[in-house]
């Protein structure tokens, strides 16, 4: 982006930032905006190097976040304002929910401190076969290997057709300084392939050469579970139970296993209600949405807006948060603004 480019839309940043919470407050009671958070990382955490640039804040960023909240928004538990707005009873005027996708191990260790300090409520969307597990999703899997293959060519043999997808980033110049923002494209491009037929070529890519040894974790185990709901500020929700997507090629038997199954493993893992789902990449269809219907209070997916009494819940729209969009306090009320 050039120079120019740069000034003129920090200049639209700041005018959005300073004119948003003048109209908020036109906002008729019963307005929800929702964040949407992944992962909480440390600037210096290694972490980063395999992770998406768009599914991560670091802690100081979270709380300039619900610092800033706190100025304009109730903060409430989602669940509990579904309920009031189910019932018909009064909301606040302006509210905000907390929600975190995926159950990182680092919810625990850097996200759960913030929202202990400014005592906000919070849902951490689990997937129910993940906890306690070094188990890896298919785009962290997926850059890991390429970036093994940029460090070692030969170490990995990609199918094909997944070939076709990475060979152009293993083949750019500066290939040995590759770092996770190059690969994220592919990974964008990955999501077209159908879900279970990526995963097959992902673990066949995994298979090939030489392997690397994990033994740390980076879901949330049990206990992590347990002392984060006894803050009385953390609850959780369904993720379902592979992160598998919910599109209309999903099976009646993938459906049941990853909505209703993944509700009652939760529940008695973590002996706590699961009363909210939320869509694994945002996808759902029409068979998912009326299914998740029938076993939860509501539903987020990751489409972009505010959300209102009155409104579906079981397609609650969020606003998704990482560092790069959101790292200080006019690109924030900006973003929260529904207008970028």
């Amino acid at each position: 982006m050039s120079a120019l480019k740069q000034v003129a839309k920090r200049a639209a940043v700041q005018a959005i930032a300073r004119a948003a919470p003048l109209t908020w407050r036109l906002k008729r009671p019963g307005s929800l905006v929702v964040l949407m958070y992944h992962r909480v990382l440390p600037e210096d955490s290694p972490e980063r190097r395999t992770e998406q640039p768009g599914m991560y804040v670091s802690p100081e960023t979270l709380d300039l976040h619900l610092s800033e909240i706190k100025r304009h928004f109730d903060l409430v538990h989602l669940e509990e304002w579904l309920r009031r707005a189910k019932q018909g009873e009064a909301l606040p005027r302006l509210s905000c929910a907390i929600t975190l996708d995926d159950g990182w191990r680092d919810n625990f260790d850097h996200a759960l401190p913030v929202l202990v300090r400014h005592q906000a409520p919070a849902i951490v969307f689990l997937v129910s076969s993940y906890i306690g597990r070094s188990q890896r999703f298919w785009p962290n899997r997926l850059i890991e290997l390429i970036l093994r293959e940029s460090a070692h060519p030969g170490s990995v043999r990609f199918p094909d057709k997944l070939r076709k997808l990475v060979e152009p980033v293993l083949t750019q110049e500066g290939r040995a300084s590759l770092v996770a923002e190059h690969i994220a494209p592919v990974v964008r491009r990955a999501l077209g392939f159908d879900e279970r037929e990526i995963r097959q070529l992902v673990e066949a890519a995994a298979q090939t050469g030489s392997r690397s040894v994990r033994d740390d974790r980076d879901m949330l185990d049990v206990p992590e579970i347990s002392a984060m709901s006894a803050t009385g500020l953390v609850r959780f929700g369904s993720h379902s139970a592979t992160h598998f997507r919910l599109d209309a090629s999903a099976t009646e038997e993938v459906l049941i296993e990853e909505i209703v199954r993944s509700r009652t493993e939760l529940q008695e893992i973590c002996g706590l209600p699961i009363e909210l789902f939320c869509y694994p990449n945002g996808v759902s269809s029409e068979s998912s949405v009326s299914l998740v219907s029938r076993h939860y209070l509501g539903a987020v997916n990751t489409d972009m807006g505010w959300h209102a009494s009155g409104m579906n819940p079981y397609l609650i729209r969020r606003i998704r948060l990482h560092d790069d969009i959101s790292r200080d306090r006019a690109a924030f009320l900006a973003r929260i603004s529904g207008w970028l």
